[in-house]
């Protein structure tokens, strides 16, 4: 990917932003002056990042820079850098390609099966229920969670945004007007689990949960919810995350966040923060003798906690806290332990735009925990040559022969290392010398799953 052809209309949009910048740039330092005599402190760094933030945005909003969807290359290459695997397997990749949020399946060379296309403004013309967190362009929202179906229909969320369905052609099947996020995962029930969340109106709440429900002066508050979609679209369950846990006995593990709760406190509206449910399968129940086929694990960051659900009570069977620190991407592994996404740090060292320093200590690994014992042990990263980060986001999928497909959502990478850690497929999203396109999702899929023998489209 290359923005070495950008619209004309860049170069109109960078002109104005500059005029803009410069003008405000005029302004704070004089406001920044007389601030400094007054009151000892600058408003130079807070106004500069404001004018940078409303730059971003107009570039954004007018299609001249997808400023969100980029990040600080970390090295070389593009496209597929390595290819030490001739399984004749597929890799499908969803992200920000060729100027628009995608979904590509390609062979192990790089060359393409099949190619979605999504425009989140065509799919949600009408989204006042999202309130202010609804996007206004297609470059203020970005895919999460992807699945591929047999009949190579894709289903993939835009985080908080809703979630879709598309036929193999693109088709529209379709549209869930709903702030679905973060991970979708088919079931073996049918239809989907996908991530959700409700707005609780303090004036008009349709369930408390105190204390962290009683906080004063805030517009609403966000609960995550489990989904089950079906296969056409329909909300089947929709279950909160938080009604869940209190229910569950977990309110002290809640409210152990080192929040003093004070009646003229503030802290985040975000009640959980879930980026994940995997469900159990049969084929792997055998090796969970305390879990059911069946049975939800859920992720929660901000918790740095991990949980198993009986979707039948919806009450916790299982949790642990830690090792792992800002976790994403859980998943039942074959030896009967949980391998677990370690993002290993927090979002401080990010920059504006949610940038990652590109000299930041690459401190990502994969864990493996024991539900029975607690116990957990690194499997991957923090060696010469593992080294991968990822601040926020993230995903990591077990393949046959005890590797793993991980997609280094910063890093605009996705790569695939075998049983011994060696890295035997890569690919870069490259947009341009200095920046690479996020990646959301890598998935690796054996052409037998799919009951299409015929990829073309009508006009490819």
């Amino acid at each position: 990917m290359s923005n070495a052809r950008k619209p004309e209309r860049a170069r109109t949009v960078s002109l104005v932003a500059a005029t803009i910048l410069a003008a405000f740039v005029i302004f704070v330092a004089g406001v920044d002056t007389g601030f400094r005599i007054t009151t000892g402190f600058g408003v130079w760094g807070i106004g500069s990042s404001i004018a940078r933030s409303t730059v971003a945005d107009m570039q954004s909003a007018l299609g001249a820079e997808p400023v969100y969807f980029l990040q600080p290359a970390r090295g070389p290459g593009a496209g597929v850098t390595v290819n030490d695997i001739d399984d004749g397997r597929l890799v499908m990749i969803a992200g920000f390609f060729d100027g628009s949020n995608g979904i590509r399946l390609m062979r192990r060379d790089g060359s393409i099966v099949a190619a979605w296309s999504l425009s989140y403004t065509a799919l949600f013309p009408e989204r006042s229920h999202l309130l202010d967190i609804a996007p206004q362009t297609d470059w203020n929202t970005d895919l999460h969670g992807t699945v591929l179906n047999p009949d190579g229909s894709a289903v993939t969320n835009f985080d908080y945004a809703g979630a879709v369905k598309l036929d193999r052609c693109g088709g529209t099947e379709w549209a869930l007007n709903a702030p679905a996020h973060h991970s979708v995962e088919r079931s073996e029930t049918g239809g989907y689990w996908i991530g959700g969340m409700r707005f609780l109106d303090p004036a008009n709440m349709a369930d408390t949960f105190p204390p962290l429900t009683s906080q004063k002066d805030v517009p609403y508050f966000r609960d995550d919810q489990i989904m089950k979609v079906a296969e056409d679209g329909r909300i089947l369950d929709s279950r909160s995350v938080t009604r869940i846990l209190y229910d569950s006995g977990l309110e002290p593990l809640l409210t152990a966040n080192g929040f003093s709760f004070y009646p003229n406190g503030h802290w985040n509206k975000e009640l959980v923060h879930l980026n994940k449910i995997a469900e159990l399968p049969a084929a792997l129940a055998p090796a969970f003798p305390e879990f059911a086929a069946g049975d939800l694990m859920i992720s929660l960051r901000e918790h740095n906690l991990i949980a198993v659900i009986d979707p039948a009570t919806w009450r916790v069977k299982w949790h642990q806290t830690g090792p792992w620190k800002r976790q994403h991407d859980p998943e039942f592994a074959p030896d009967g332990t949980i391998s677990v996404f370690n993002n290993n740090t927090y979002r401080l060292n990010l920059g504006e735009f949610d940038r990652s320093d590109p000299n930041s200590p690459k401190v990502s690994t994969i864990l493996r925990v024991d539900p029975r014992t607690g116990e957990a042990r690194k499997v991957y990263g923090g060696a010469p040559g593992q080294e991968f980060l990822t601040t926020i986001r993230g995903k990591h999928e077990i393949e046959p022969d005890g590797g793993m497909m991980i997609t280094e959502f910063e890093g605009g990478r996705a790569f695939q290392v075998d049983a011994s850690g060696r890295i035997v497929w890569e690919f870069i999203n490259r947009y341009s010398g200095a920046f690479v396109a996020e990646i959301t999702e890598a998935r690796v899929y054996d052409p037998s799953y799919f009951t299409v023998t015929d990829w073309s489209c009508p006009g490819s």
